[in-house]
C-alpha cells in the first residue's frame, strides 16, 4: 500500500476525551469532511461495520484494528481501491494528546493503478485536515 495521508496535531484534551470524539461515529460528521452521516453496527471493535453516507452513497468500512483508547483502522474498498485509515492517539502531557491519521491506499486493476495519482490527490485533499477539523471541534467545545 502507499502512504496516502500521513498528518497529526496536538490537541489540548486528555487522550480518554480525544478517542471518545473520535469513536463517536453519527458525531463524525463535525469533522469529517464531505460525510453527511455515520453509525457503527454495534461498539468499536475488529469487525465491527461503519456506515457512512457520502456524495449520494452509502458506503460502509470495516474496522480492522482496534486498541481501545489508542488506535483504530477502518478499511474502505470501492471499485479497485482499498483504503486503510488509522487513526492514533496518545497522551502528549498533562491535559494534551497526540493525534494522527496514516492512510494508506491500494490500488489494483490497470485503470485504477494509472488513475492512483489522482485519486491519491483527491484523498488527501478530501481527508487531509481531519485531524485539524478534529481539534477544532475538541478546542472549541463542539464534541
Amino acid at each position: 500500500m502507499a502512504k496516502t495521508i500521513s498528518v497529526s496535531e496536538t490537541i489540548n484534551a486528555s487522550s480518554d476525551r480525544v478517542w471518545e470524539v473520535l469513536t463517536d461515529w453519527p458525531g463524525a460528521v463535525r469533522w469529517m469532511n464531505g460525510i453527511e452521516s455515520m453509525s457503527i453496527d454495534g461498539e468499536t471493535v475488529e469487525g465491527a461495520q461503519v456506515r457512512f453516507f457520502t456524495r449520494g452513497q452509502d458506503r460502509t468500512s470495516l474496522i480492522t484494528h482496534c486498541d481501545r483508547g489508542r488506535s483504530v483502522t477502518l478499511r474502505s474498498q470501492q471499485g479497485g481501491v482499498t483504503a486503510d485509515y488509522r487513526y492514533s492517539v496518545e497522551p502528549a502531557g498533562e491535559g494534551r494528546s497526540r493525534v494522527s491519521l496514516e492512510a494508506e491506499c491500494h490500488f489494483s486493476g490497470l485503470r485504477y493503478r494509472l488513475l492512483g495519482p489522482l485519486i491519491g490527490f483527491a484523498i488527501r485533499r478530501t481527508d487531509g485536515g481531519q485531524i485539524a477539523a478534529l481539534k477544532r471541534v475538541i478546542e472549541m467545545g463542539e464534541g
